[in-house]
């Protein structure tokens, strides 16, 4: 048996496993929210333990702020907890509930770009050039100008972004998520690396 064909078997059987696991995974959460919607509340706790940490990383990639995202996680969740008694299922609850997320880092950001706005012409003194802090001088440049480049990108590319390359979801799972084509998607997560190589092309990290 030559040794591409041991390849695409072992391939076709990884995939196989993969799929039959996201599978019973889906499975079991339908099960936890049927349980939730018939008035078991504990059932909620597990999908929470399930997907917080998930849901968290997620969500800092998008915002790059680990305050922010403890609150908009807890956010997400609670919308979730209010929402769950109408869930239809017509999508996994994963789906369902990284919609959210996103949604509310998308208007998280529109909120902090006009907070921003605002501050700006709120102030009552010239700006000043100050010293950095030693706290500041330890934060290390190249994540201070990853954090930038990703806030930068549109968030249609930045939420495809974030899913594909943090959380390595698969496209045609991304567009499930987003609503879209599977082809715009791939398009948004192209369009993101390249603007992300060329704000980050004096560091060579992508």
């Amino acid at each position: 048996m030559s040794l591409s064909l041991i390849i695409w078997i072992l391939l076709n059987f990884l995939g196989i496993f993969v799929s039959n696991h996201m599978e019973e995974k889906k499975r079991n959460d339908d099960l936890l929210v049927n349980s939730f919607q018939e008035g078991n509340e504990r059932a909620f706790n597990d999908l929470v333990s399930r997907y917080r940490k998930r849901i968290f990383d997620m969500i800092l990639k998008m915002v790059r702020n680990r305050e922010d995202a403890k609150d908009l996680t807890q956010e997400t969740f609670v919308k979730a907890y209010l929402g769950l008694k109408n869930f239809k299922k017509e999508s996994s609850f994963f789906t369902w509930i990284t919609r959210i997320a996103i949604n509310l880092c998308i208007n998280f950001r529109k909120r902090e770009r006009f907070r921003s706005f605002v501050s700006f012409f709120d102030l009552k003194k010239p700006l000043l050039a100050e010293e950095p802090s030693p706290r500041d001088g330890r934060k290390d440049e190249l994540s201070q100008a990853i954090d930038a480049a990703v806030l930068s990108l549109p968030p249609k590319q930045r939420t495809v972004f974030v899913l594909r390359y943090y959380q390595r979801l698969p496209f045609e799972k991304i567009a499930e998520i987003l609503g879209k084509s599977e082809g715009g998607t791939k398009a948004n997560y192209f369009q993101a690396i390249n603007k992300l190589k060329q704000s980050l092309a004096r560091y060579r990290t992508i």
